[in-house]
């Protein structure tokens, strides 16, 4: 009980999720290659022919932060509500199979993008990986359904099950494409927050995560009770079943809708709701919030790393005048920071309170 009154009463982490998330508004749209002042931030905004750098700014660099805030508070948000919903803390967003659902619909878009070259845009493909989520959705709340209801094993099950199938299925499609196809599919499935429809992009996701969120907020209370296991739930008035499947939909569009732009980015949902958890505690009226925060931080900061590493790491050894343009996917270095940071946890003190 004290712990839980010292939470309640500590507003210390918000303040730093707040100014952490201000920070990377301001600072991270001005980290990148080449300069961009704010003489060219303004000519950019009033006269946007009068300024590269300034073009640069509003058109690039800006929806890449607005979309990697986003993706990284509807990831952590959705990997909140699943570990809710699992009462595990090492469930995911790509649980249930969304992300290959997601990949399995974008690999088949670029496939066929050689018989029908409409689905060779960016828009198309994007139609086609949230076509896939939806579908993977759906399929495991039919197969969840069809056995012993709506529990969270069997929901489990059948997401691991539709998930393996799927990536059965990817890379059978890779091996049948050719090798520009294969290559394109592999980069998607590292996942990137750079929006190639620039401010667009948000007309159709922004609305699916605003509903999604609001539901979530409206059942962050059944989301502690679930916490404490189904019989305590119930017994306290919940409808276990449909408050599962009230977050298990609500939770899964979001990332669908993140990931049919994004690509599936691993470890979001699972290092920033375990690190916020430490911070503010585990009743989800601060844990949700807070999780949006710090995934709203976390992913641009690693976005605007992995861009910007191999220029900053080679630097010094390219001629002067030339800069590098390498990036890495920032798919990859989020796995790298979750891998290496469960796995010190693992190793640490705190490791029985993980698994």
């Amino acid at each position: 009980m004290q712990a839980v009154v010292s939470y309640k009463a500590s507003k210390l982490p918000f303040v730093v999720l707040v100014i952490a998330c201000l920070a990377t508004v301001f600072l991270v749209p001005l980290v990148g290659m080449g300069h961009v002042g704010w003489g060219d931030i303004k000519a950019g905004l009033t006269d946007p022919g009068a300024s590269v750098a300034g073009r640069i700014f509003w058109q690039v660099r800006v929806p890449r932060l607005l979309l990697g805030m986003l993706a990284g508070a509807t990831l952590a948000g959705a990997g909140v509500a699943f570990q809710s919903m699992f009462r595990n803390p090492l469930a995911s967003p790509f649980t249930l199979g969304v992300s290959s659902g997601a990949g399995l619909g974008a690999a088949l878009a670029m496939g066929l993008a050689g018989t029908w070259a409409w689905l060779a845009s960016g828009w198309a493909v994007s139609a086609a990986a949230f076509v896939g989520a939806m579908g993977s959705v759906l399929i495991v709340y039919g197969l969840a359904g069809v056995r012993r209801g709506f529990s969270s094993n069997t929901l489990l099950l059948a997401g691991v099950s539709i998930g393996y199938i799927c990536s059965a299925v990817i890379l059978l499609v890779q091996y049948m494409s050719s090798q520009a196809v294969t290559n394109a599919t592999v980069r998607w499935l590292m996942g990137t927050v750079d929006p190639l429809t620039g401010y667009s992009v948000f007309t159709y996701a922004m609305p699916l995560v605003l509903l999604g969120l609001a539901v979530l907020a409206w059942h962050w209370r059944e989301m502690d009770l679930l916490m404490m296991g189904d019989l305590v739930a119930a017994g306290r008035g919940v409808n276990v079943r449909s408050v599962r499947r009230w977050i298990y939909f609500s939770a899964s569009v979001m990332v669908a809708a993140v990931v049919a732009h994004t690509g599936p980015i691993a470890f979001v949902g699972l290092v920033v709701p375990h690190l916020v958890r430490m911070a503010v505690g585990p009743t989800h009226g601060r844990l949700l919030p807070g999780a949006l925060l710090g995934g709203a931080v976390f992913l641009p900061v690693c976005d605007v790393i992995a861009a910007n590493a191999m220029r900053w790491v080679s630097h010094a050894a390219t001629p002067a005048g030339q800069l590098s343009a390498l990036s890495i996917p920032v798919g990859v270095l989020t796995s790298l920071i979750g891998g290496v940071f469960f796995l010190g946890m693992l190793l640490g003190k705190r490791s029985e309170t993980i698994l």
